[in-house]
């Protein structure tokens, strides 16, 4: 009954509006829960004493609503044409197998996760880091913050490691609607929850500007693997 009404409503609205408005109206309301989600994380989070300023929080979620503006307006642009999925589109609107979600979801981490580090990592370079990266790394200790100022960083970097990421994976893959939903929800509180156990790992880089660079940590183990073979192969050359 649950699945008959949710693609009830989806097929209302996809007869009311653009399926790029449709989209964007799932975007707003994921980030909203995210918003939601970030304020209970901290009602249970342990006592900490927080660094975090206003001017933080305004910056952090100034970049939610600009990357917002800037979807509304490619969709305004593209006559209503959606930037994430198109299979959505098709009435009567259809959830996606299980199988489907579930193995959309476990690839479209996966590929996150090493995406995100090939950029994060890119941004680390002395040049661009100073361009593109440096004011996210003005949070010393991101243990010692709101779990929002985890987008406390300027737009581009926002935009680059946030955004495109989740777009690119999900119109790759071309993923129902719903799962894009979760997806994008999944990607934005994996690092809350984090936070909320003690992201050590994190601290660690902010202060020395070294790894980890991935988001799960599956990409830093692959990779910290192949280098140490790598400096092994060198140490037998030597």
């Amino acid at each position: 009954m649950t699945t008959q009404y949710f693609c009830g409503v989806m097929d209302g609205l996809l007869d009311k509006y653009s399926a790029g408005y449709v989209e964007v109206g799932a975007s707003v309301s994921i980030q909203l829960v995210y918003l939601v989600f970030g304020i209970v994380v901290e009602r249970v989070r342990g006592k900490y004493s927080s660094e975090t300023t206003w001017t933080m929080m305004a910056e952090s979620l100034r970049n939610h609503v600009v990357a917002t503006a800037i979807h509304i307006l490619y969709v305004n642009v593209n006559g209503g044409n959606p930037a994430l999925t198109r299979t959505y589109a098709i009435r009567p609107y259809q959830l996606p197998s299980w199988e489907e979600f579930v193995a959309h979801l476990a690839i479209g981490l996966l590929l996150r996760d090493f995406i995100f580090y090939f950029i994060h990592r890119f941004w680390h370079i002395p040049s661009v880091y100073k361009a593109v990266h440096s004011k996210h790394h003005e949070i010393i200790y991101p243990t010692k913050h709101n779990v929002l100022t985890i987008s406390y960083m300027g737009l581009y970097d926002f935009l680059f490691l946030y955004g495109m990421p989740v777009i690119m994976i999900a119109k790759v893959l071309e993923m129902n609607l719903f799962t894009t939903m979760m997806f994008s929800f999944v990607s934005a509180v994996g690092e809350q929850f984090k936070l909320m156990f003690g992201d050590e790992g994190h601290d660690e880089h902010h202060l020395s500007g070294k790894g980890p660079y991935g988001v799960y940590g599956v990409s830093d183990t692959v990779f910290e693997f192949f280098e140490s073979q790598d400096s092994k192969k060198e140490v037998k050359q030597a």
